[in-house]
């Protein structure tokens, strides 16, 4: 009996640590529950402070889109708004000093430039400081001569140089490939600065500029640039800062020296645009050397030189005034005194047949009513802007089958945005305010010579094939017409896909097999636009081509519609 006792306290016990066990696991349940109840709450509670976040983090990023469109769109109203009237002064000023002046008028003439020039300056570091800034900035690759870049540049800025007293000498390393591959209007640009620089703050020394080869591989150099002074120098201190925007050294902010403290503050970022290094090196009171380091890809030197282009370089304006009398202009601005400053200029290249209207809707009523060679449009005008007119023009040469005439846009805004707007209205080409007599007739030339009147046709490859035949009674001119107007038109619209994407090595394919299929035809005017995109694709340049496309349906009806005359005849 005492056995069965002892068994059953054991079994007592057992259950009761059993139970014990039990209860604290079901406490320990409960806790656990309610840990993890806590923790989802906190989690929901997250959940829903990152949802807000997120949506306080959109509404900061449509507010700072926003705010970049609109800061755009002010710095786009205001570069148009200064350098439109700008474009009076200087070229008022450029036509006045054309004409006999005192020495006293030319003196004061030569003044207003100045003063005028300044300005622009000003206005062009502002607006590339916003663009730099918005990212808008965008290198334009292509051919880098080197020592035609510099030549140039010291052609531009050498009386500016002597003017104060200064001498301009050049040392160009003779390793340095004659052709690389770059942006040289950005090298340009940052030269220009750094001379303009040197030789505000040096007075009765010297400016030398220098280009040295680094490093030389197969396919890039290294150059290191620098534009060395006997100017003034900059202290230590003020060399720590200099290349922030607005930032001038003491010396620099007396009103002895003009400038916003913009120059080198853009400099620094478009090296930087195109990875590269920029820095200084300088003694107070001996002088400044501003350096930068680029690297440069290689190209094969050409030797093919271009006749017509030799020509016009060396006998610039020759080619317009001798076909002036045929050039007839249609000139489209709102603003009077620009109306009255590029009548005067034409003038003064020999063009008198102009029509001149104030807003895109009388441009488009004007060319129903006449044909031009040249339409001159501006950007921003009331009723119906620049672009506008355009889309209508360009779609009434289309339904019309007219050949299309070159329109060139004029705007004070010159931010790259606003120029692929132009060109993708149908726009041939842009020429910003302010220009000088030299910019436009030059831009006139370029599209003159290029719209000069094309036959349609090779007569003489017509009249042989129209002279042969096929077995039957056909003539094999109308045969290989029906086949052209078979495959053509589907052609045409894969070549404008490959464009319009930027696929450059098919839409190479595609237009040359276009050009040489209207080249058996006989199809001039037709199979020389195909030959224009198929060069632009070739390099690597389709965007410029796009304005070519709208022509190229109209070219291909007129060509039809002249092989079937002939064919019938």
């Amino acid at each position: 009996m005492s056995n069965e006792n002892g068994e059953i306290q054991r079994l007592r016990r057992t259950i009761e640590q059993l139970s014990d066990q039990m209860i604290r696991s079901k406490e320990q349940e409960e806790r656990t529950l309610a840990e993890f109840s806590d923790m989802n709450n906190e989690l929901v509670t997250l959940q829903r402070l990152l949802a807000k976040n997120n949506s306080s983090l959109e509404t900061a990023r449509q507010q700072a889109v926003d705010a970049g469109e609109s800061k755009s769109a002010f710095i786009a109203g205001i570069s148009h708004d200064f350098r439109t009237p700008l474009n009076g002064i200087l070229g008022m000023a450029e036509m006045l000093k054309l004409s006999p002046l005192s020495k006293e008028q030319e003196n004061s003439v030569s003044v207003i430039q100045d003063a005028a020039k300044l300005l622009l300056k000003l206005i062009q570091d502002l607006l590339d400081l916003s663009k730099l800034e918005a990212g808008q900035m965008r290198l334009e690759l292509g051919e880098v001569d080197l020592q035609e870049t510099i030549d140039s540049i010291v052609r531009l800025l050498e009386p500016q140089v002597r003017k104060n007293g200064n001498q301009l000498s050049v040392d160009c390393d003779p390793g340095i490939s004659t052709l690389l591959e770059g942006d040289s209007t950005r090298i340009t640009q940052i030269l220009i600065n750094l001379i303009q620089n040197a030789n505000k703050f040096t007075s009765e020394g010297s400016v030398q500029i220098r280009a040295s080869l680094i490093q030389d591989d197969e396919h890039k150099q290294i150059i290191r640039f620098e534009v060395e002074d006997t100017g003034i120098g900059i202290s230590e201190e003020d060399q720590t800062r200099l290349f922030q925007p607005y930032v001038q050294t003491e010396r620099g902010r007396s009103r002895e020296y003009e400038g916003t403290g913009l120059g080198l503050s853009i400099c620094r970022s478009l090296v930087i645009l195109m990875e590269g290094e920029i820095g200084v090196e300088s003694q107070e009171g001996e002088g400044s050397t501003f350096w930068f380091e680029l690297t440069l890809g290689k190209k094969q030197v050409n030797q093919a030189i271009n006749p017509s282009a030799a020509f016009a370089q060396e006998h610039p304006g020759q080619a317009l005034h001798d076909e002036a009398p045929s050039v007839s202009v249609l000139l489209a601005d709102d603003n009077v005194i620009n109306r009255q400053l590029v009548m005067l200029q034409l003038k003064k290249l020999g063009i008198t047949q102009v029509d001149a209207v104030v807003n895109g809707e009388e441009a488009v009523a004007a060319f129903l009513s006449k044909e031009y060679s040249l339409i001159l449009m501006d950007y921003m005008m009331p009723v119906m802007d620049g672009l506008e007119a355009t889309r209508k023009i360009r779609s009434i040469e289309m339904d019309e089958m007219r050949y299309s005439t070159p329109i060139i846009a004029m705007t004070g805004n010159v931010m790259q945005v606003e120029k692929d707007k132009c060109m993708e209205a149908g726009m041939n080409d842009f020429i910003g305010k302010p220009f000088t007599l030299e910019i436009l007739d030059k831009m006139i030339q370029k599209w003159q010579q290029s719209s000069e009147t094309t036959e349609i046709l090779n007569m003489s490859v017509v009249h042989e094939l129209a002279e042969l035949t096929t077995d039957g009674d056909r003539t094999l001119l109308g045969m290989l017409l029906e086949m052209y107007r078979t495959e053509t038109p589907g052609k045409i619209e894969v070549l404008r896909r490959h464009i319009v994407s930027g696929d450059h090595v098919a839409a190479t394919e595609v237009a040359h097999d276009l050009k040489s299929g209207s080249l058996s035809l006989g199809i001039r005017y037709l199979s020389s636009l195909f030959a224009r995109i198929e060069q632009f694709a070739k390099e690597g340049q389709s965007r410029k081509a796009e304005p070519l496309l709208d022509a190229l349906l109209p070219a291909y009806q007129a060509a039809c519609a002249s092989l079937q005359r002939v064919s019938t005849d």
